[in-house]
């Protein structure tokens, strides 16, 4: 892997953090506009409580930490989703002192309908650009999504310049 020190990197980190803002403001613009638009962090909690493949859920604690938000944050914000029908808690199996939560049908449903919203509001922005343009982009947010993860899994540990550890795709 090349160093990303160059002005190819710096331009590539300033990029990425306007289109992250800019991707933030039309889910907030859109929120402003549909009073039933769900939050980026409620969409990101559904999202994550979608690919939860245990039938109890998960604990608060460990949806907070693969959120990366603190745990009483995330503790407010699905009591917000139980009260909306989105979300059930259970007691844990494994303790029944502490509780997990799931994604409910109608949470799973509200998640469908958000994400075919957001969908369609890309969708209007891109419509003019070729299919495999399209295709290319979606591969590289892919594996720039992948290496994040990876980097978010070893938390910590800054990585260094000259590690490489990653395939290329």
């Amino acid at each position: 892997m090349h160093t990303t020190t160059s002005a190819v990197g710096l331009h590539l980190q300033e990029t990425l953090g306007q289109v992250f803002g800019q991707f933030a403001r039309l889910i907030a613009r859109r929120q402003t506009l549909d009073p039933q638009a769900m939050s980026r962090t409620d969409y990101a909690l559904l999202a994550t409580l979608e690919h939860c493949h245990q039938e109890w859920g998960m604990r608060t604690s460990h949806l907070a930490e693969v959120q990366g938000q603190d745990a009483s944050t995330v503790s407010r914000r699905l009591g917000q989703l139980v009260t909306q029908g989105h979300v059930e808690r259970l007691a844990d199996p494994s303790d029944g002192r502490a509780s997990t939560v799931r994604l409910t049908p109608a949470g799973r449903a509200a998640l469908t309908d958000e994400r075919t919203a957001r969908t369609d509001l890309l969708g209007a922005l891109l419509t003019d650009w070729p299919h495999g343009d399209l295709v290319d982009l979606d591969r590289l947010l892919t594996r720039l999504s992948e290496d994040l993860a990876v980097d978010a899994r070893s938390a910590g540990h800054l990585p260094s310049p000259h590690t490489t550890g990653r395939t290329s795709a």
